[in-house]
């Protein structure tokens, strides 16, 4: 699961936005994608009819180096990947869902196992400082936690981050804290990703849910398919 996440900083009056995504690694899965998996896979990702008002698609930006930890994943074969994403009115906070289907069921879980907390630590904070760099604004990590997860799908996990960003601006800094949520739900041989970031305080608990079971929901209908 190589997520793409948003992060954003409040600067004086403005916002700074910056996206770090995954660019082409020799360590990613063989993208042979069919017709057939990626249509199954836009049935079950996040729409703008699943949200409220005040979201519209995330423009996309250019993608970052890769991330050194990544494992290697070159045997995996994936048949579909997508991620549409969205923006509050803000212009800041994100939600979106990343749709990972592969060949096999087993290359599916291979993907889940390596996707450890760990990873995403590390990976996101160095997509983050990349995709800020020349900013003038240091990243660092507040904390990384696992959550309880949902018990939604035959796998599933619920991580959140906390990244710090410092801007120092005429002699003072500037600190604003961004709140990033991952909750992954899989089925045979496709995983689910919620993601969102947001400044401050995570999106409600609520809403995340309603969203991850409108996901799952979508994904066991689509499981028979895939």
């Amino acid at each position: 699961m190589r997520v793409t996440v948003t992060i954003g900083v409040l600067v004086l009056a403005s916002l700074l936005l910056a996206t770090a995504a995954a660019a082409r690694d020799p360590k990613d899965p063989q993208q042979r994608h069919t017709a057939v998996d990626t249509k199954l896979a836009r049935s079950i990702a996040l729409k703008a009819s699943d949200l409220a008002s005040g979201w519209k698609v995330a423009p996309k930006d250019k993608p970052a180096p890769p991330c050194s930890s990544e494992p290697d994943e070159s045997k995996l074969v994936q048949t579909a990947r997508i991620d549409p994403t969205f923006v509050w009115k803000d212009g800041v906070t994100t939600v979106g869902s990343e749709i990972d289907t592969f060949r096999t069921a087993a290359q599916a879980q291979r993907d889940w196992r390596l996707s450890t907390l760990a990873l995403m630590r590390n990976c996101l904070l160095e997509s983050a400082r990349k995709g800020l760099a020349g900013r003038h604004v240091a990243v660092s990590l507040g904390s990384a936690v696992a959550l309880a997860s949902p018990r939604l799908g035959e796998r599933s996990l619920h991580f959140r981050l906390i990244f710090v960003l410092h801007r120092k601006q005429a002699g003072k800094t500037q600190v604003v804290q961004f709140v990033t949520e991952l909750i992954a739900i899989g089925v045979g041989r496709t995983s689910v990703v919620l993601h969102s970031s947001s400044p401050g305080q995570p999106l409600p608990s609520s809403g995340l849910m309603s969203l991850a079971k409108v996901l799952a929901q979508r994904l066991v209908a689509a499981s028979g398919a895939i």
